[in-house]
C-alpha cells in the first residue's frame, strides 16, 4: 500500500512538473508577442487590455480574469460545485507570477527591441510557437485544466455542443472585450492586429504537431515513474 502511494504521489508530481514546464514556455511565448506588438492571442489581448485600464501588470490582469471564470463555474454548479475545482487556481496563480517575471524583470526580455516589420514578425512567430507547444505540453500533463477551458467543459456538457465549439465562442468574446475595453478606456487597438487571426489559425495546426510527440514523451516518463 505505501508503494502504491509513493507511486503516486511520484506521478502526481511528475505531472505538477510537465505543467509548470509547459506553463513556462506559454509565458515566454507570450511575452514575446506582446513585445513584437503584431497582435497578441485572444486571451492576452483581454488581459494587456484590463491591465493598461487598470494601471496592473499583466499577469495579474490574467489572475483576476482566469479566477472569474472559476467564479462563473460556481454560479453555473450551484452546490454541486466541488472544493476541488479551487485546485485550478494552482495554475493561474503560477501563469500570473511567470508572466510578470519574464514582462517586466527577466532581462534578456527587457533588451529585445525589434525595430523592422521582419524582426518583428520573427520574434511573433517564435513566441507562437512556444505558446502552442506550451499549451499542448500543459494538456498532455494531465494535472489541472485551466479555469477557462474547465468553464468550456461545463457550458458544453450544458448545452449539448462541441468543446472546439464552446473555445470559438470564448474567443470571440475575448476580442470583443479586449476592443470593448480599448475603446472606453482609449487605449488603441494595437493588441488586435493581424497577428492574432495569423495565431488563431495557427494554433491549432501546431497543435496537433506537437501532440503526438508530446504525448508518447509523457506515457514513457509515466511508465518510468510507475516502474
Amino acid at each position: 500500500m505505501r508503494l502504491v502511494n509513493f507511486n503516486v504521489t511520484k506521478e502526481t508530481l511528475l505531472h505538477f512538473l510537465e505543467m509548470l514546464f509547459g506553463i513556462t514556455i506559454l509565458c515566454m511565448g507570450a511575452t514575446m508577442g506582446i513585445i513584437a506588438e503584431l497582435g497578441q492571442t485572444t486571451s492576452t489581448a483581454t488581459c494587456s487590455a484590463i491591465a493598461g485600464a487598470a494601471n496592473i501588470k499583466v499577469g495579474t490582469a490574467m489572475m483576476f480574469l482566469y479566477s472569474f471564470f472559476l467564479l462563473l463555474q460556481l454560479l453555473l454548479l450551484g452546490k454541486q460545485f466541488k472544493p476541488q475545482r479551487l485546485f485550478q487556481l494552482i495554475p493561474v496563480f503560477l501563469h500570473g507570477w511567470i508572466l510578470n517575471f519574464f514582462k517586466y524583470s527577466f532581462g534578456p526580455f527587457q533588451s529585445l527591441h525589434p525595430q523592422t516589420y521582419f524582426q518583428r514578425f520573427l520574434l511573433f512567430f517564435v513566441g507562437m510557437v512556444c505558446i502552442s507547444l506550451g499549451f499542448t505540453v500543459i494538456k498532455c500533463s494531465r494535472f489541472i485544466n485551466y479555469p477557462p477551458e474547465e468553464f468550456c467543459n461545463l457550458v458544453a456538457n450544458r448545452m449539448g455542443i462541441r468543446f472546439g465549439s464552446c473555445k470559438i465562442l470564448l474567443d470571440f468574446a475575448y476580442v470583443a472585450a479586449a476592443l470593448l475595453i480599448c475603446w472606453i478606456f482609449r487605449l488603441g487597438f494595437g493588441i488586435i492586429r493581424e497577428g492574432t487571426l495569423i495565431f488563431s489559425v495557427c494554433n491549432g495546426l501546431f497543435i496537433n504537431l506537437f501532440q503526438p510527440p508530446t504525448e508518447k514523451l509523457f506515457q514513457h516518463l509515466d511508465t518510468q515513474i510507475v516502474h
